[in-house]
């Protein structure tokens, strides 16, 4: 059996050939009953949804997609079908009234509105198996508070990013730059933090995460509980061991030397000290450590002899109501160091050269 008119005239409504005395008609007969407008919408949705679909396959139930429709088909109603009347003025329609009777034009009726049902089901697939994403940033001297979903605690640290999703499994974060958690305990699903190629793992906890990409280390340091800490593998057999963390204890990932190793301890209260306004560095803290951080804290530009970089301090704490030209002093005069400036750059060197 041949396509009816209003059947053509959507078809070339879709692939855009219809002329405008045609787009008159339809638009006549989609206005002729709000069966015709259903009908016509849900084909336009589903042109438009399937051309751009390029999911997977997704559980849906067929039997009861086809009785729903049989039902609708079959509530026994008048239908109403709108047949053009030629006029040279101006096209119009003529309303007439037929028994509902099965037939192609119903069976393209009936596909049309089962694939309109396919596409819903997989949108409310879609909709309850992606895991939904929350993200945060700051910019320069400005820090963040935030609640997750399952109420964890965060404070970002300025220059900073953070991803977080639940997947029903496993709450995981990603973190760009500095944080400190306050992790809400729940065995049943792990929280991980990924920070380049360092993975950190707990079940409840508060924990302090510095991975500014320039400084090109991963540190955590441990307020309270125990988290673990371990390098992301290609393979199981090329597994590095993990460090277990507890209070006061460090971790630091090298990205250079892809390294994974404890660091000196530290004070527990030191462990977010960023948010009291202050940066601490236990003794043994090397110089090519300590200068980023400054750097950052102050929103300042340092360039140290290489020669100081690998020598150590013993122990300084800088604090925002420090000048800039103390900080500095902290950093040259356990070397017996010299510092001059080059325009906005303060140059920090070995005394006598």
């Amino acid at each position: 059996m041949e396509h009816t008119l209003q059947e053509d005239l959507i078809g070339k409504y879709l692939s855009g050939e219809l002329s405008a005395r045609e787009e008159g008609e339809l638009m006549a007969w989609v206005e002729a009953s709000a069966q015709n407008r259903e009908v016509f919408e849900e084909t336009v949705q589903l042109w438009s949804l399937t051309e751009t679909s390029t999911q997977s396959e997704f559980p849906v139930n067929l039997p009861k997609a086809w009785a729903a429709l049989d039902s609708r088909i079959d509530l026994g109603e008048d239908t109403l079908v709108a047949e053009p009347v030629v006029s040279i003025a101006k096209p119009a329609l003529q309303v007439l009234s037929q028994p509902r009777v099965r037939s192609l034009n119903w069976a393209w009726s009936a596909a049309a509105a089962v694939a309109v049902l396919l596409v819903a089901s997989w949108w409310v697939f879609m909709r309850d198996t992606t895991p939904e994403t929350l993200a945060f940033s700051t910019p320069d001297n400005e820090s963040r508070s935030i609640t997750l979903p399952d109420h964890s605690q965060i404070e970002l640290n300025e220059n900073s990013s953070l991803s977080y999703t639940f997947d029903g499994d496993t709450r995981k974060v990603t973190l760009s730059g500095e944080a400190f958690f306050d992790v809400e305990k729940d065995p049943q699903h792990p929280f991980v933090i990924e920070t380049g190629e360092v993975q950190t793992k707990v079940l409840g906890t508060s924990f302090n995460i510095r991975a500014y990409p320039d400084e090109k280390k991963v540190k955590v340091s441990v307020k309270t509980g125990r988290v673990e800490m371990r390098k992301v593998e290609e393979t199981p057999q090329k597994a590095t061991p993990a460090l277990e963390l507890r209070p006061g204890n460090t971790g630091v990932y090298a990205n250079e030397s892809a390294t994974l190793e404890k660091a000196q301890d530290v004070a527990i209260e030191d462990v977010d000290s960023w948010q009291q306004g202050a940066i601490v560095f236990p003794t043994g803290t090397t110089l090519a450590e300590v200068i980023p951080a400054v750097e950052k804290f102050y929103n300042i530009k340092i360039k140290a002899d290489e020669t100081i970089l690998n020598a150590t301090i013993s122990g300084a704490r800088f604090s925002r109501d420090m000048s800039v030209q103390d900080a500095l002093n902290l950093i040259k005069d356990p070397i017996g160091g010299k510092l001059t400036a080059e325009g906005d750059v303060f140059v920090i060197s070995r005394g006598g050269q």
